[in-house]
């Protein structure tokens, strides 16, 4: 597998997964599988541990298999991340029947197979330079294939916070000097 060397047109994508980041240089128009393929490919060069166990999580059979998440807010990752619209099979297409008669025409709607295309890449599914996606697969530990629906903790991403840098709860300093007396 070739990957993309980093370029002034190329994007990286910060893939996360429990404490752990993949940062990727992909072409902003590479379609998600073969940004899966690339990430399921560093996974097996370095392996991915569960933080509170220190044990090797086992990859996946496939990088198909790998599931990629949008934050469901891109400015607050805390919110939670959501299922990648791009990940959903697209449903069927719908038929643009010509409509005959005086005045009518096509409407020009896309089809919805013609629309998942263009989602099908970074650049198409609205991501930035720099986006955070959160990743994970069947059975990698955090039972989120238990649950109903999609709920938005179950991706298993622990963001960085001031507390795990430096062990320090901070809670009061806005970063100014000491107290104004006067």
């Amino acid at each position: 597998m070739e990957a993309t060397e980093p370029a002034p047109q190329t994007w990286t994508l910060r893939l996360k997964s429990r404490k752990t980041t993949v940062l990727l240089h992909v072409d902003p128009l590479h379609t998600f599988a073969t940004i899966k393929s690339h990430l399921y490919h560093a996974l097996q060069e370095t392996g991915l541990k569960d933080p509170e166990t220190g044990d090797l999580i086992p990859l996946p059979s496939s990088p198909s298999d790998i599931k990629l998440g949008r934050p469901v807010n891109p400015n607050e990752p805390s919110k939670g991340f959501q299922l990648g619209e791009w990940e959903t099979l697209p449903l069927e297409d719908e038929e643009g029947e010509d409509v005959k008669g005086k005045g009518k025409a096509k409407t020009g709607r896309p089809k919805k197979s013609d629309v998942a295309g263009v989602k099908d890449c970074p650049k198409g599914a609205g991501l930035r330079d720099g986006a955070m996606l959160a990743f994970r697969w069947k059975d990698d530990g955090t039972k989120w294939e238990d649950e109903d629906g999609d709920a938005t903790d179950m991706w298993g991403v622990k963001l960085a916070s001031f507390e795990d840098s430096y062990g320090v709860d901070n809670e009061t300093d806005v970063g100014g000097g000491g107290e104004f007396e006067g």
